[in-house]
């Protein structure tokens, strides 16, 4: 069921269908190197059928999408869909800039960071579970906990994340987007010109250093021209980040900050006199600019509703009951420590990352009030359409990760 409903919305993603059923075509002629391959075209029917040795499969794109079939096929053919949606059925060079006051910096230039938004949430989880083991060790050892120690225990989970946060605001400082432009310079390759591409990353590295903006367009436009290197596309974009804020109404005190980090990635932080978004180099590289902002305002609702203070409240509670279950109530009612502690901490962090599920649906929701929900569904796509074809073929869904499965969220979206 929920594959049929992805299916559908999926559907109003695509602007073009006979273009999905030629790059699926290409591909398993090109790259898969089938034989029987057919396909039908009728006014806005389009249908195409393949038989091999690793099963069948048939992609028809009508009012819906649907992907039939058996075997491996079926999945390559489900992920080939999901592919040419995140991807336009291109591939990408693009050369990420930033200028401030006149002055232009590379990806290279930018802070490094983790993945902020795992560290911080592995960072609250963990603490839960490592200050109960200190609880459950003091306890075995008959050693009951001071106040003092207690007081500490249940701030720990409070103070760390917190500290975690300003300190890396201030590692990621250098990368702030406030009065900056971003520059993209993109160079579009068909997903089937290998060589081209190959070829034209190589010479590239010949600008790695480069920050005058002529020298760098000069070189650019010279690959454009060359055949052994010209793009089906080639474009500049400019990004005034000033302009994007004021357009979506972002508070003045919420920082906006771009780090050099090779994943698509987004995080944001919301505490006390704390507040900002963290955005990768490799989001912004892949994501168009509403696209960009749809991401920037799911950030901002997640700061508005006030999810990092909601998640830290639920730990602390969370390490509240451990402790009181671990000096007073397991002792007095002659209970197994260990297995009712391993249950009472399971219990705790899937109701913590229940809430964080929830909160990515009301942080959607508060994008959509700013932003049109193509922008949003796409920037989904774009970042997880890999993920999103495991969910599909696997049907298997993490009970303990802390974000909804892409399909819901699309669903959810687009309904």
């Amino acid at each position: 069921m929920v594959g049929i409903k992805t299916y559908r919305v999926i559907r109003d993603l695509i602007k073009d269908p006979q273009s999905i059923i030629n790059y699926v075509e290409d591909y398993l002629l090109r790259i898969a190197e089938l034989t029987y391959v057919t396909k039908e075209i009728n006014g806005d029917t389009a249908k195409l059928m393949v038989h091999g040795n690793n099963g069948d499969a048939e992609l028809s794109i009508n009012h819906e999408v649907r992907v039939r079939g058996r075997g491996k096929m079926r999945d390559l053919v489900n992920a080939l869909v999901l592919r040419y949606l995140g991807t336009d059925g291109m591939r990408r060079i693009t050369i990420l800039l930033v200028q401030r006051d006149n002055r232009i910096y590379r990806v290279n230039d930018l802070p490094r960071a983790y993945s902020p938004s795992i560290g911080l949430i592995g960072l609250m989880l963990v603490s839960i579970m490592a200050l109960s083991i200190i609880v459950a060790v003091l306890r075995i050892i008959n050693v009951i906990p001071s106040i003092h120690l207690i007081l500490i225990l249940l701030l720990s989970p409070l103070l760390i994340p917190i500290i975690y946060s300003y300190v890396l605001q201030l590692r990621v400082r250098h990368g702030d987007l406030r009065n900056s432009r971003i520059i993209k310079f993109v160079l579009e390759y068909g997903d089937f010109e290998e060589r081209r591409f190959n070829e034209a990353l190589r010479l590239l590295s010949r600008i790695e250093n480069t920050r005058s903006l002529s020298e760098i367009r000069r070189f650019l436009i010279s690959l454009v021209n060359d055949v052994r290197t010209k793009p089906q596309n080639f474009y500049e974009e400019y990004i005034d980040i000033n302009s994007l804020i004021s357009k979506l109404g972002i508070r003045n005190n919420y920082g906006i900050y771009l780090v050099n980090v090779n994943q698509c990635n987004a995080a944001s932080i919301g505490l006390p006199g704390i507040n900002y978004i963290v955005l990768t180099s490799r989001l912004v590289s892949c994501l168009s600019t509403d696209e960009l902002a749809a991401v920037i305002m799911h950030e901002v609702g997640h700061i508005v509703h006030g999810d990092s203070a909601k998640t830290l409240f639920l730990i602390s509670l969370a390490q509240l009951v451990n402790i009181a279950l671990i000096t007073y109530i397991i002792p007095l009612m002659s209970l197994p420590a260990i297995p009712i502690l391993m249950a009472a901490i399971l219990l705790e962090v899937f109701g913590i990352v229940s809430v964080m599920k929830l909160s990515e649906y009301s942080a959607d929701k508060y994008a959509l009030r700013f932003v049109h929900r193509r922008s949003l569904a796409m920037a989904l796509i774009r970042v997880t359409w890999k993920e999103l074809h495991n969910e599909l073929v696997s049907r298997r869904f993490g009970v303990f990760a802390s974000h909804p499965s892409v399909s819901s969220r699309l669903v959810r979206i687009l309904r």
